[in-house]
């Protein structure tokens, strides 16, 4: 057996034991919501209208009386301020007020002010959310949107510019999500312009914000913020591509993709050189070029899949070859290929690859080769060292292959075979969760991060799988136990042994043991798998998987709550167990940790 060092997975650090603490209380609160939730429409008006404000006063006083941590202050207060919403809407909905609902959001805003007498990003966050709906809803349910249109395009934008003008003064935390909404922004109204007939107006605000911003960011020297800027404006100008190249080739579709696509990818090569002239030496000018390789690439795959027939999956072999070429020598002292060369190769090798995969099941009727031609092509990415999204990418496209032939789409539909089919799709899971128990044999290190990103991408997907189709008629299937059962217990046993087995004591491993046994029993083994990621990434300080790891934490607990397998009143019982048992695990760690620094 393999001895992996424990330091990939450290379950006794300082950090992650505080963070275990906030899950426990993280799952006492999902455990009484669920509860709440179960039977609210059963509770006295009474007890509707005290249970949000009993919860606002008792965070309150628990941010000024027991919690002295700033991080976890600013996350009471935000608790606080959903509470003062919730609040609202009760009484909204008890008391039947009939008013519009604009005016809601709109006191939950004024609400909300006083709790920015300390610096708070998620009151921040809570706030501009808020108003911005606010003021959408005063225009979309008063005369005002629908007599005065360019009134609330100028008031959204507006408001949007003050908002930016608050975060990048006071919470600067905050700009990519304001990046995000510019962007969002713009290519809805460019989409409206072209599409809709609207006027100049909206052809202006497509780049208003983001021009702002990318001024304002390349003024200060933000590198980051100002390639996001650029690219944002160009998949907006991208639209306009499109709908240029469209309308000139609207005869010959043939010619419309291939112009498209080659149109677009030279534009973002003009904006790229555009950055390295006005911000040389940044690591974040190759950015719009690999966005416009991607979106280029999605042409030229749709162009090789409609129209060439089968001389694609020719071509798209021989894309895949110059593609390997050409990334293979960019390492070279020899070679140096310019970036242009470089994200060209991943665009060409996508759209073959496309090609090649969409052709050949065309052709075969068969999803079992392309399940070896896509672990081929993982390979060839592993072993030309490519990078570690490219390599995410064929983990997750060799997954997608393996789900496709498990349900056996060209064979049988029929909802007993699908059902069946669970047993399958379970191992098939279990063969990506039992790799990251080897994550010392992944080098280089990061490519244990595209490993890691593809097991949460596989969690979340079958947790919303299982949602949707419920597990329930599982148990009509013979041996159904060994799977659902024991492949979890194996893989908890062989972590605890290759992992972490000299990171607890005796009493801490009962307690962790009995956490494992009650996640396997009701079926939520995946929070389990994904603390352990989180272990992982707080180890090696990787932001990208531990943001992740927490969404895929909060929307694991979102599934569980829409699940029908098991009642309100197990899932609620379970989860506070399952409080109990980290939060008496993080009292042992800590426990545990202390002596040994002691002893030393």
């Amino acid at each position: 057996m393999i001895k992996i060092p424990a330091q990939y997975y450290s379950w006794n650090a300082e950090l992650f034991i505080k963070h275990l603490q906030v899950f426990g209380f993280t799952l006492l609160a999902v455990s009484m919501l669920y509860l709440v939730a179960a039977n609210w429409f059963m509770l006295p008006q009474t007890v509707q209208l005290g249970i949000p404000q009993v919860l606002l006063l008792l965070s309150a006083i628990c941010s000024l009386l027991v919690v002295k941590h700033d991080f976890l202050v600013q996350c009471l207060h935000t608790i606080c301020g959903l509470m003062i919403g919730l609040s609202l809407a009760v009484i909204g909905q008890i008391y039947q007020t009939g008013a519009d609902s604009y005016l809601l959001f709109l006191i939950w805003s004024v609400l909300l002010l006083p709790w920015l007498y300390r610096h708070n990003i998620g009151i921040f966050l809570l706030l501009c959310i808020v108003s911005q709906i606010a003021l959408f809803l005063f225009f979309k349910q008063t005369f005002w949107g629908d007599q005065y249109p360019e009134l609330f395009l100028v008031c959204i934008h507006l408001f949007a510019l003050i908002q930016f003008y608050f975060c990048i003064q006071y919470y600067p935390k905050l700009r990519y999500l304001f990046l995000v909404w510019f962007a969002i922004l713009s290519i809805w109204h460019m989409v409206r312009f072209l599409y809709d007939g609207q006027g100049i107006l909206y052809f202006i605000c497509s780049f208003l914000l983001l021009g702002i911003s990318l001024s304002y960011y390349y003024k200060n020297k933000d590198t980051l913020c100002s390639a996001l800027s650029a690219v944002a404006l160009g998949v907006t100008f991208t639209l306009i591509i499109v709908k240029s190249v469209g309308s000139l080739f609207k005869n010959n579709e043939i010619l419309e993709l291939f112009f498209i696509a080659l149109i677009v990818f030279v534009w973002f090569a003009l904006i790229t050189y555009l950055l390295i002239k006005f911000i040389p030496h940044s690591r974040f000018n190759a950015i719009p070029l690999a966005v416009g390789a991607w979106i280029s690439g999605a042409f030229f795959a749709s162009l090789m899949l409609t129209f060439w027939g089968n001389f694609s999956l020719i071509m798209g072999v021989v894309f895949v070859i110059i593609a390997a070429y050409v990334l293979k020598f960019k390492r070279s002292d020899q070679m140096q290929y310019s970036l242009f060369l470089r994200q060209l190769a991943y665009c060409i090798w996508i759209a073959g690859q496309i090609a090649v995969i969409f052709h050949t099941v065309d052709l075969m009727d068969q999803i079992f080769p392309i399940i070896l031609f896509q672990l081929g092509m993982l390979i060839l990415s592993y072993f030309l060292r490519l990078h570690w999204f490219f390599v995410f990418i064929q983990i997750l496209g060799l997954y997608a292959t393996g789900f496709v032939h498990i349900l056996g789409i060209h064979s049988y539909w029929s909802r007993t075979s699908f059902i069946e089919n669970f047993v399958y799709l379970v191992l098939w899971n279990y063969v990506f969760y039992f790799l990251i128990l080897a994550i010392k044999l992944i080098k280089p290190d990061e490519y244990q991060r595209s490993l890691l990103l593809a097991v949460l991408v596989v969690i979340l997907y079958s947790m919303g799988l299982y949602t949707l189709l419920g597990k329930y008629e599982l148990v009509r299937i013979e041996h159904i136990a060994i799977f659902t059962y024991g492949l979890p217990i194996l893989w908890f046993i062989l972590f605890i042994f290759l992992h972490i087995q000299n990171q607890f004591n005796i009493l801490a491993k009962l307690i962790l043991a009995t956490f494992a046994a009650l996640l396997i029993f009701y079926g939520y083994f995946d929070i389990f798998i994904c603390l352990a990621v989180i272990s992982w990434a707080l180890q090696r300080q990787d932001k990208l998987i531990y943001a992740f790891a927490l969404i895929s934490f909060s929307l694991i607990l979102w599934f569980i709550y829409y699940s029908l397998d098991v009642s309100f009143l197990m899932k609620s019982f379970s989860i506070f167990i399952s409080g109990i048992m980290l939060l008496l695990l993080t009292f042992s760690l800590s426990k545990f940790k202390n002596k040994q620094e002691f002893s030393t």
